[in-house]
């Protein structure tokens, strides 16, 4: 399957990059993320957005193929249920395994409020939050209580943080703090 970033995208469907990324943002448009700050579009997924001939210029050719694909695709795609249906189901264990990780209660101490993070390095929360969204941002879901008593609904493992520093690192307004660069080496 051939991709395309989000530029060549947008030239191709002869929009915005923003465009194209706020139909990202609005899953109009799948994408997947390869590598942190990078996203690829697969040009199949184009074919909806792509600027259509006047009426009366058909082509059958393309609607063949594209049914074609269509159906390789269905063949696919059925033969994974088939076999995640015929998968033998593992045993379930009586009690959960330690590395369950609690989603409510106190906000654990390995894990930091993504909010209070964003405000701490001077980043804005809609930016902070956009990317999350769009898993640009890896970051924990739960419902905890920080010591001040507030709820915090999204939080930074190690590893969150470190992706933070990557991702925002370079924004004008970013805050340095006395722990950054988060476990992150600039030398890679």
């Amino acid at each position: 399957m051939e991709y395309v970033n989000i530029m060549e995208a947008a030239r191709r469907c002869q929009v915005s990059d923003k465009t194209i990324r706020r139909w990202i943002h609005a899953h109009k448009l799948s994408a997947r993320f390869p590598q942190l700050n990078r996203s690829e579009i697969a040009v199949s997924d184009l074919e909806p957005f792509l600027p259509r001939q006047p009426l009366g210029h058909v082509q059958p050719a393309a609607i063949e193929r594209r049914i074609e694909v269509l159906e390789r695709r269905v063949q696919e795609l059925e033969q994974q249920v088939q076999q995640v249906l015929n998968r033998p189901e593992a045993p379930r264990a009586n009690r959960p395994s330690r590395r369950a990780e609690r989603t409510t209660g106190p906000l654990p101490r390995n894990l930091v409020s993504l909010l209070a993070f964003a405000r701490l390095h001077g980043m804005a929360e809609t930016t902070v939050l956009t990317h999350v969204d769009i898993s640009l941002l890896p970051a924990k879901r739960g419902e905890w209580t920080d010591h001040d008593g507030m709820v915090v609904t999204l939080a930074l493992d190690a590893k969150g943080r470190q992706a933070f520093y990557q991702l925002y690192r370079s924004f004008p307004l970013f805050t340095r703090c006395e722990l950054c660069p988060h476990g992150y080496m600039d030398t890679v």
